[in-house]
Formats: C-alpha cells, structure tokens, sequence
C-alpha cells in the first residue's frame, strides 16, 4: 500500500494520495476578502493541488464547503458556479461551522480521482 504525502509537515500533509484517490482541504490564500473572494481564491488552490496531482475539478468526486455564515451561502455559490463544470459537479454538501482562523469565511474539503494515464 502505497500512500503519497504532499507537502508533508509535523502536524499535516497538504494533500494525501491512495489508490488514485487525492484528499485535500483547501483554504483561502486572500483572507482580507468577503466570501465570493475567499471561495474563488480557495477553488484556485484546489485547481492547482489537483494539477500537481495529476488531476483537475472534473475528476472531484465529493466537496464539503464549510462556511462561517449562513447569509453567505448565495456569495459562495456564485463563486461556485462559476468554477464548476456543468454537468461534471462533484457530490456537495454546505456546511455552516466555525472555523478555526478568525478571518476564514469559508473552507472547501475534497475528494478526487486521479487521472488514468493513457
């Protein structure tokens, strides 16, 4: 069994890769922006750990989006929308939690395949 640890530091690895499956939970790099900021900075950093992992958005299988608040929720879809590929969506589910950095809105949890080499 073979497990790749991207990044791998003492307390966490920025991504994990088992058997073609990549785990990663991505923050935003912009924290000094409203949530439709914060979600778009955050899905960029998901489009770059997948491209390093041999994988893109299309090959996410699952997303969990955890946002601090509620009225938020259409400002994170938008951005969401406009990221996703129509008809290649991932399974979601939107989850409203305090998150562990004041100036975190919104926190982004996936699970994606890895591309099959051809």
């Amino acid at each position: 069994m073979t497990i790749i640890r991207i990044d791998a530091d003492d307390r966490w690895s920025e991504a994990t890769i088992h058997n073609d499956v990549i785990y990663y939970t991505s923050v935003p790099a912009n924290l000094v922006a409203d949530v439709y900021e914060q979600t778009k900075s955050a899905l960029s950093e998901i489009d770059a750990i997948l491209a390093r992992a041999n994988s893109d958005k299309t090959h996410i299988l699952d997303a969990t989006i955890f946002i601090v608040d509620k009225a938020d929720f259409a400002a994170m879809n938008k951005a969401w929308d406009e990221w996703v590929v129509k008809g290649q969506a991932p399974v979601r589910c939107t989850v409203q939690a305090g998150l562990m950095k004041d100036s975190y809105k919104v926190e982004i949890k996936i699970i994606a395949a890895v591309k099959k080499s051809s």
